[in-house]
C-alpha cells in the first residue's frame, strides 16, 4: 500500500507498507519516484522528476522536496530485494498530488504537573515532529526523523510550512471534554499554567497548534492530572 500527502507547498510525502511477497527474500531497499506524468516518461529533470533509493530498514517514508504548488506529481514505488526490482506500487488514493501549506501536525510530548499554586496545573509540550496527515516525513512512525526545513529558514515543515502562530490548551472535568467545569486558552510558546481548577479534581488536557492555514487536531491522546 503506498500512501501520499501534502506536506507543505514545497513538499510531499510518501509512505508504504511492505508487500505481502517478498519472493522470498528480505527487502532491503525502496525505491521512490515521482514526476509530473502519470506514464512517469516526462521531460523534466530535477526536482520535478526523480526518483530516490531508500534503506528499508531504517525507513518508511519519504519527503520529496524543491516542488511546485503550481504542478501536479504522481508517485510510485518499488520494493528491492537481491533478486532485483520487483513490479511498482502506485499511489492510489489520491493518485495525484500539488504542493500547497497546510495546518500543523500535532503537538508532541504532551505532559502536565501539579502546579505550585492551589487550583494550578502546569502543562508542557513540544511543536509538531509529523506533519498533519500522521506520515513522518522520513523514518518510522516508530522512529521519525525531523522534517526538512524551507530554503533559508530554520523550522521543519511539520508546521505545515507556515509558522506556527498559537497553541490552544483546552482542559475539562470529562475525557471527552463535554463537561462543565472546563475552558481553553491561547499561548504563543510550548509551556502554560491552568489557574482557577478545582482543587482535587480531574481533569483532561489536550493541546493544538495554529498556523494561518488553520488549526491542527488535537494531541492524539488526552493527558489526565488531579489539580492540587
Amino acid at each position: 500500500d503506498v500512501q501520499f500527502a501534502i506536506t507543505s507547498s514545497t513538499m510531499l510525502t510518501v509512505g508504504w507498507t511492505s508487500p505481502l511477497i517478498d519472493g522470498g527474500d528480505i527487502i532491503h531497499t525502496y525505491r521512490v519516484e515521482w514526476d509530473t506524468n502519470a506514464s512517469f516518461t516526462s521531460v523534466n529533470g530535477p526536482p520535478h522528476k526523480g526518483y530516490i533509493d531508500v534503506d528499508a530498514s531504517t525507513d518508511s517514508s519519504y519527503t520529496i522536496q524543491l516542488l511546485s504548488s503550481q504542478k501536479v506529481y504522481f508517485v510510485r514505488v518499488f520494493a528491492i530485494n537481491t533478486g532485483g526490482m520487483g513490479p511498482y506500487k502506485l499511489a492510489s488514493d489520491p493518485m495525484y498530488l500539488t504542493p500547497a501549506n497546510q495546518v500543523p501536525g500535532k503537538v508532541m510530548s504532551l505532559t502536565v504537573n501539579t502546579g505550585s499554586l492551589s487550583g494550578s496545573l502546569d502543562v508542557h509540550w513540544l511543536r509538531p515532529m509529523i506533519p498533519h496527515h500522521d506520515l513522518p516525513c522520513s523514518g518510522t512512525l516508530e522512529n521519525p526523523v525531523a522534517c526538512p526545513t524551507n530554503f533559508g529558514d530554520s523550522v521543519t515543515v511539520s508546521n505545515g510550512g507556515e509558522s506556527i502562530t498559537e497553541y490552544e490548551v483546552e482542559y475539562n472535568e470529562r475525557a471527552d471534554f463535554g463537561g462543565s467545569d472546563g475552558g481553553r486558552k491561547t499561548v504563543s510558546g510550548t509551556f502554560t499554567t491552568i489557574l482557577n481548577l478545582t482543587s482535587g479534581r480531574e481533569y483532561y488536557i489536550r493541546v493544538l497548534a495554529r498556523n494561518i492555514i488553520g488549526s491542527g487536531a488535537f494531541t492524539v491522546e488526552t493527558v489526565m492530572a488531579v489539580a492540587p
